[in-house]
């Protein structure tokens, strides 16, 4: 498929696509690289009758024209797949985690209020909202994802807000629900209510958000490789997107603190200032007293000594001491 999209205009992606749509046998991921390896490999017939499109047309790709890079998903998708992983759902629960059996119990008791027809798990369990029809199903997906994650070397953490898979230092909200359709009813206080449609799904929440469920060529059971590699992908991307908000948060702290240590600089300058007219007009008062007692003819001699020293007390360069004022007269005049 690769050497086909770098001779026609199309992705190895969509060429796949084609051979799916047209019920054409594909070797599964990693078949080339067991037949290199040596290993036999019975290549699957044709199916015997076919009604649908029987051919397509592709454009040769010109020379200059590059072949679209496979995105980092789907070459994840790839590597994962290769991987002995346990994406496979069993029909039945084998060997399940600790985890599984508590939610079981919860499920088999407890109904959502909000949602009539559900089952729900309690706070500090797998966080699993779906109708009794469909536990079974949930607890062996959630079994075999907590499996998968741990043999990625990952952690499925549970705590009082919710379930989380850890991913280094990145922790990414996950649940599992059943979706809901909108009821009208008629009883009192209540117009509508929701009540489950039988589609279930497996959601990433939080800021990254993403669900899977049933498609029409997959059901959810056989999307686990996807899953894991949207994990992955989501842990790259909220570092990033952490690591950016922690260097942003630093420097929105250290312009904080020079913009305080501006403010505080600023506002010292206009305190000494103030502190500097208010010298200056007791100086120009106590110039303005000494100018009007040189201008009195024949002055009582105690008199002009009390008003001298009244000058000298209300002076800011001689500061002269006066039992009888204080610091905050001098501004009350």
């Amino acid at each position: 498929m690769t050497e086909i999209a770098k001779k026609y205009k199309i992705s190895d992606v969509g060429f796949r696509k084609i051979c799916l749509r047209m019920n054409i046998p594909v070797p599964k991921t990693g078949s080339w690289a067991k037949v290199k390896a040596g290993h036999h490999r019975r290549q699957p017939k044709l199916p015997a009758q076919w009604d649908g499109q029987d051919f397509v047309e592709l454009k040769e790709r010109p020379q200059e024209q590059p072949v679209k890079k496979t995105s980092e998903r789907i070459q994840l998708v790839k590597e994962i797949t290769q991987k002995e992983l346990p994406f496979k759902v069993p029909r039945r629960l084998i060997k399940p985690d600790p985890l599984i059996i508590a939610a079981k119990e919860s499920l088999e008791k407890l109904t959502d209020i909000n949602y009539p027809g559900m089952a729900v798990t309690t706070k500090g369990q797998l966080d699993i909202r779906v109708a009794p029809s469909n536990i079974g199903r949930a607890l062996r997906f959630m079994d075999t994802l907590i499996k998968c994650v741990s043999a990625r070397g990952y952690i499925y953490e549970i705590t009082i807000d919710g379930n989380y898979v850890v991913v280094g230092d990145v922790k990414l909200r996950v649940n599992f629900r059943e979706r809901t359709t909108k009821f009208k009813v008629d009883k009192p206080y209540q117009e509508f209510e929701w009540r489950p449609n039988g589609k279930i799904v497996f959601r990433l929440d939080d800021r990254l958000k993403s669900e899977w469920g049933d498609s029409k060529t997959k059901p959810l059971e056989d999307q686990l490789p996807k899953i894991m590699a949207k994990l992955d992908i989501s842990a790259k991307q909220e570092e990033e997107y952490l690591k950016n908000a922690r260097i942003w948060q630093e420097n929105w702290e250290k312009q904080r603190k020079l913009q305080a240590k501006r403010d505080a600089h600023q506002h010292e300058e206009r305190e000494s200032f103030k502190e500097l007219i208010t010298q200056a007009k007791r100086w120009k008062q106590a110039q303005l007293i000494r100018e009007y007692l040189a201008a009195i003819p024949s002055p009582n001699n105690d008199w002009l000594a009390w008003a001298r020293h009244k000058a000298d007390w209300l002076d800011p360069v001689t500061m002269a001491e006066d039992e009888w004022m204080t610091e905050g007269d001098k501004d009350i005049f």
